[in-house]
This record gives structure tokens, C-alpha cells and sequence, in this order.
């Protein structure tokens, strides 16, 4: 199938097993956004994947009020995976945390890992919500796996156990000032592979956390830009640096 015709497909994330020539059974939400939102009839085409299997062209046999049928005809997309790249954030007020978690999987982290800071506002999350978030951003993109989300707990707990083959890539707002602050980009390319972006509690590390922080030979501080950016910000911007000068944006053949 042809890009153009494959991106106006309309993409369905399932959780079930795929496979061609087998009948899918979707969910009361699905149905209603099938059906009543797209307003998709008989022969309708569409893409469905979970995030395991690649992507399988599929047709609606069946439509009806609260009835749906969804045919499996044939894989057209092997199944792939995102960067190795984690984002390590403090949670925010809702609305923001919401846009976030959508940004951050269309930019391609692989595992979104929320943490409690001493200076964190946020002490309960709602895993389901940020879950559908990421289903509603890769459904919106061609990326075709889900990120992993680790749970929610203690950031000196976290950077106690860190693996010592990733690098941590702090994000560090004390660095802003012009003779302190190192940008992502002068990181050495040959000694980024596995990576992790923490971005910070608005009220910034305490001085127990930077110190730990500090303790670690893979940490990286780095500066972005000379303003203090907001959470959402902070994290879009430092994902979109490093997709392109070390990620899956990179082009190794550029000069």
C-alpha cells in the first residue's frame, strides 16, 4: 500500500492479539467513535495495531447501531519500535500533564517515567488517563508501539538503583547563566546510546536530590536555553533536541 493511502487510514489501537483473516471485537468507545463520531459505514478501511503485532489493514463487515464487526484482511506494516529513550519527569497539574504525555510519545520515548520529587506538587496519578493519552497520540501518528510507563515512586529510590549503561541527561535550570550552561548538542554522539531526559519539579532538585544526582558518572547537566521553561515545555524541547542530533531523527550521513 501506497504512503498517502496508508496515512488517510483511519488508526485504531486494540489490545487483543492480530492476525490476517481473524474478527475483532472492539469496545463500546471504539464503536461509538466508529460509528457515530467518523460516521464509518460497510467497507470501510482501517489500520489496527497493538503495539506487538505491526499493522494490519482491516474492514468493517458489519455496522449498525451498537453493532460492529472489524475484519483483519492483511499485514501491511512490520511491527517496529521507538528510540531507546526514557523521560523521567515530576508530575504536574493535570491539563498540562495531559498535553505532555501526548507530546512526549509523538516524539518517540519508549518508557515515560513519573517520579516524586521533595519539591513535587502531584501525589497520586491516574495511570488509566495517562495511558489513554498515549493511545490517543500514537493513534494520531504512524509510530506504532506504546511506551512503557514504570511506576510512580521516589527519585532518590530511582537514582539508587540506576543502571550504570544509561546515561542520565538532567535538565538543570540552575545552569541557565552563559559561562555554566552546556547544551545537549555538545554531548558526546559516541557515548550517547541508552539515554534517559529527567526534567525537574517546577521549584527545581532539592539540594539531597543534586546531590545525588551528582553521584552518578553517566549523569549529563545540561543548560536549555537561557529562559526557565515550564515542565511541558522543558521536556518537549529537550526530546526534540536530542531526537534530532542523537535519536531517531538523526542522519548519521549528514556532515
Amino acid at each position: 500500500m501506497y504512503l498517502n493511502s496508508r496515512i488517510n487510514l483511519t488508526r485504531l489501537f486494540v489490545e487483543c492479539d492480530l492476525m490476517e483473516h481473524k474478527f475483532i471485537e472492539l469496545n463500546a468507545a471504539q464503536e461509538h467513535y466508529l460509528y457515530s463520531v467518523l460516521r464509518k459505514k460497510d467497507g470501510s478501511e482501517l489500520l489496527l495495531f497493538n503495539g506487538r503485532d505491526g499493522g494490519f489493514l482491516s474492514v468493517i463487515e458489519a455496522s449498525g447501531k451498537r453493532k460492529f464487526s472489524v475484519y483483519c484482511k492483511k499485514k501491511i506494516i512490520a511491527q517496529t519500535s521507538s528510540t531507546d529513550l526514557w523521560l523521567l519527569f515530576v508530575p504536574i497539574k493535570r491539563m498540562r500533564m495531559d498535553f505532555m504525555v501526548q507530546k512526549i510519545t509523538e516524539l518517540g520515548v519508549s518508557k515515560i517515567w513519573p517520579v516524586q520529587s521533595e519539591f513535587g506538587q502531584v501525589k497520586q496519578l491516574k495511570y488509566e488517563k495517562l495511558r489513554s493519552n498515549m493511545i490517543e497520540a500514537v493513534e494520531q501518528t504512524e509510530r506504532l508501539d506504546l511506551p512503557e510507563i514504570e511506576e510512580f515512586m521516589d527519585l532518590q529510590t530511582v537514582l539508587g538503583n540506576w543502571p550504570e549503561d544509561r546515561m542520565l541527561i538532567v535538565c538543570d535550570e540552575s545552569k541557565s547563566e552563559p559561562k555554566q550552561a552546556r547544551a545537549m548538542t555538545e554531548l558526546n554522539s559516541a557515548k550517547v546510546g541508552k539515554a534517559a531526559i529527567i526534567i525537574g519539579p517546577e521549584g527545581g532538585f532539592s539540594s539531597k536530590e543534586r546531590e545525588q544526582l551528582n553521584l552518578h558518572s553517566c549523569t549529563e547537566h545540561i543548560s536549555l536555553g537561557p529562559r526557565i521553561l515550564r515542565s511541558d515545555t522543558a521536556a518537549i524541547a529537550a526530546l526534540s533536541i536530542y531526537q534530532s542530533n542523537f535519536g531517531d531523527w538523526y542522519n548519521e550521513k549528514k556532515n
